[in-house]
């Protein structure tokens, strides 16, 4: 990773860096260097900087070989049928200091999650004008992008870093292909009436394995915000013809609340670990101080949240 590409994995850290031999400075702000008086090493180390930034870039590398590793299907729209249980009673992060949310258009929920005579309707459908700008809403990869012209039309299909898909349908233009890393708030594509549509609208899902569940449990869409941090997945909390009451929401950790802590045990990996709690390798390595290519030892506490 030459300093080029490593100074671009940090913005914002740090305004200037200098070097210690020759006494030269480099504003990443700005082209222009000059010449400024040899600096006590001990003060700014540009090694650790930039080992710093090594280790974010390992970090995502670590995360996308963790995203792909199982059920990377880039052919078809649903890549879990194959799977005969999944993986429940988990703590899912939504969003984190590394990983953000970004609402996929602003709009009206035309038609919600739920039964619709004999069939489900599996996601909400937002208004918006034909050619408006979809966002992704989390970071991931993109595993599926088509075009077709039945059922769900030119959908995109993204996997997140914390194990959920989201579904983007009836798209009049698709912007991504497969294996495309977006950050959230990045064009997919454009909106548009393509497939089984009745005008211009997303047709907006969120599933885990497959298994989708009401977009409004997570998202309230009148304020383009998450109604928490994180969610615990149950049998409950998929049940389709369930929706989210106060009486059955389930307890998640908001922003801010008491730190959790993991005390690593045999056979605990990093990706485990993130798996179980909901959370990102990355954030991991963040609250630790660590990096993704450590080594883990029984006994060893690791925060979490």
């Amino acid at each position: 990773m030459n300093l080029k590409r490593r100074m671009k994995a940090i913005p914002g850290i740090f305004t200037m860096i200098l070097m210690m031999k020759g006494g030269i400075a480099f504003s990443s702000s700005s082209s222009a260097c000059m010449f400024m008086p040899p600096v006590d090493s001990n003060k700014i180390v540009l090694k650790d900087t930039l080992h710093f930034a090594d280790s974010l870039e390992d970090t995502d590398s670590e995360e996308i070989d963790d995203l792909i590793a199982s059920n990377w299907i880039v052919n078809q729209i649903f890549a879990y049928r194959d799977v005969k249980e999944i993986p429940l009673n988990i703590c899912i992060q939504l969003v984190d200091s590394l990983h953000s949310f970004i609402l996929p258009v602003e709009g009206k929920v035309w038609n919600g999650f739920g039964p619709r005579g004999t069939r489900i309707h599996k996601g909400v459908d937002i208004g918006l004008n034909h050619g408006d700008p979809v966002k992704t809403a989390f970071d991931g990869v993109v595993r599926h992008a088509a075009r077709n012209r039945h059922g769900y039309g030119n959908i995109v299909v993204i996997r997140h870093f914390n194990g959920l898909e989201t579904y983007y349908a009836h798209l009049s233009r698709i912007n991504v292909k497969p294996g495309d890393q977006v950050k959230a708030g990045d064009i997919i594509g454009l909106g548009g009436s393509t497939g089984r549509s009745r005008g211009s609208h997303l047709h907006f899902e969120v599933r885990y394995f497959d298994k989708a569940f009401d977009p409004e449990k997570i998202i309230c869409f009148e304020t383009g915000e998450l109604k928490a941090s994180s969610i615990y997945l149950d049998d409950e909390f998929l049940t389709t013809r369930t929706r989210l009451t106060a009486k059955s929401r389930p307890q998640v950790e908001s922003v801010g609340s008491e730190e959790i802590f993991h005390t690593v045990k045999k056979g605990d990996t990093l990706s485990k670990i993130a798996q179980k709690y909901g959370i990102t390798i990355a954030a991991i390595c963040r609250l630790n101080n660590i990096r993704p290519k450590n080594i883990i030892k029984p006994g060893q506490v690791l925060r979490v949240n």
